[in-house]
C-alpha cells in the first residue's frame, strides 16, 4: 500500500515545518502544488525527502481562484506516482498522532471492509494550541480527507468548499475514523479575521457557501474544551518556525546538523569500525531516526 499526501501551499513558511514534522514519518510521499510562494516555502519543501513532486500553479491568481483545478492536478500526480490511498491536508492542519501511528493498519482494515472514503473530525483550535471550540458552526464536524484512488479521475465543478475526493467516489462506501484533524489557523483572532476577510472578498454573495462566513469571527456562545492527553498532535513551537539553513547543492539534507536539530532528528549513532586507532568514533553521517525522547519531552511540557 502506498500512501501519498496532497497539499496546496502559498507562503506557508509559518506552518510548513510543523506540518512536515507531524506527517512525513507516516506517509510514503507528499505531492505539493505551490501557488506562487515568495517566502521560504519552496526551500523547506526542497529540504524534505518525502516530497516527491512540486507542481506550480499555471497562472498564479487570487487565493482559491484555481482551487478545483489545482486539486485535480494534485490527485492526478498522486495517481501517476502510484498512490493507493490519498491524504488531503492543508499546511495549518495536524492529524491526531495516535491516528497517524496506526494509519497504514487502519487503511488496510478499511479496504477489507470495502470503504473507499474515510472521514475524520475537523476541530477548530481556539485561543490556544490545546483548546478547541465545541459550540455553533465552528464545533467539530466530519470531513472526508482520505480516499482510495479510483480507476478514473474526473474534475469537479467550479464551486469552492467541495470534497477533495473525485466525483467517482460520491456514492462509494464511507468510513468514519475516531480521530481529530486540528485546524491551527483558527487559534489567533488575527488569523480568524484574515480568513473571514479573504472569503468575504472571494464570495461576497455566499454563492459558494450559503451559510456565509460570519462564524469565523462570531464568538457568541463560545465554549471551549481541552484536548485530551491521548488525543494530541505533534507540532513545532512557534519559536522554531524558521526557514531551513542554506546548504550546498551536493549535501544531503538528512546530514544537515541544523535541520536535524530543528526537527529533533537523532544523529548520535557512532561507527567504531570507521574510527582511526586512538580516536573517537565518528558520528553516523546520515540521520537514522527521530529523537523521540526530545519529541515526547516537548509534547509533555506543552501538555502541562
Amino acid at each position: 500500500m502506498k500512501i501519498v499526501c496532497v497539499i496546496q501551499v502559498r507562503n506557508e513558511e509559518r506552518f510548513l515545518p510543523g506540518f512536515l514534522l507531524h506527517l512525513a514519518p507516516h506517509v510514503d510521499g507528499i505531492v505539493v502544488l505551490d501557488g506562487g510562494s515568495t517566502d521560504a516555502t519552496l526551500a523547506m519543501l526542497a529540504a524534505e525527502p518525502k516530497v516527491l513532486s512540486v507542481l506550480r500553479e499555471n497562472a498564479p491568481d487570487a487565493p482559491h481562484a484555481h482551487e478545483i483545478e489545482n486539486r485535480h492536478r494534485l490527485i492526478v500526480e498522486a495517481a501517476r506516482l502510484g498512490a493507493d490511498w490519498v491524504v488531503c491536508l492543508d499546511a495549518d492542519e495536524r492529524l491526531e498522532e495516535r491516528f497517524l501511528r496506526r494509519l497504514r493498519a487502519d487503511l488496510l482494515v478499511r479496504e477489507r471492509q470495502g470503504a473507499h472514503v474515510l472521514f475524520v473530525r475537523i476541530v477548530n483550535l481556539w485561543d490556544s494550541a490545546d483548546h478547541y471550540r465545541v459550540d455553533g458552526i465552528c464545533r467539530p464536524r466530519w470531513t472526508a480527507r482520505l480516499f482510495r484512488m479510483p480507476r478514473t479521475l474526473t474534475r469537479r465543478g467550479p464551486l469552492l468548499h467541495q470534497p477533495w475526493f473525485p466525483p467517482e467516489l460520491d456514492d462509494a462506501p464511507r468510513g468514519y475514523a475516531p480521530a481529530n484533524l486540528y485546524h491551527l489557523k483558527m487559534i489567533e483572532r488575527r488569523d480568524r479575521e484574515a480568513r473571514f476577510d479573504k472569503f468575504a472578498a472571494i464570495d461576497p454573495d455566499h454563492r459558494h457557501q450559503p451559510i456565509g462566513y460570519d462564524h469565523l469571527i462570531d464568538e457568541s456562545g463560545l465554549t471551549l474544551q481541552p484536548i485530551l492527553p491521548f488525543a494530541g498532535y505533534v507540532d513545532l513551537p512557534a519559536s522554531e518556525w524558521l526557514p531551513p539553513p542554506a546548504r550546498p547543492a551536493t549535501s544531503d539534507c538528512r546530514s544537515d546538523a541544523a535541520f536535524a536539530a530543528r526537527f529533533h532528528l537523532d544523529t548520535r549513532e557512532r561507527l567504531p569500525a570507521l574510527a582511526a586507532p586512538g580516536t573517537p568514533a565518528p558520528e553516523w553521517p546520515l540521520l537514522h531516526g527521530f529523537d523521540f525522547e526530545a519529541l515526547f519531552s516537548r509534547v509533555g511540557s506543552r501538555a502541562t
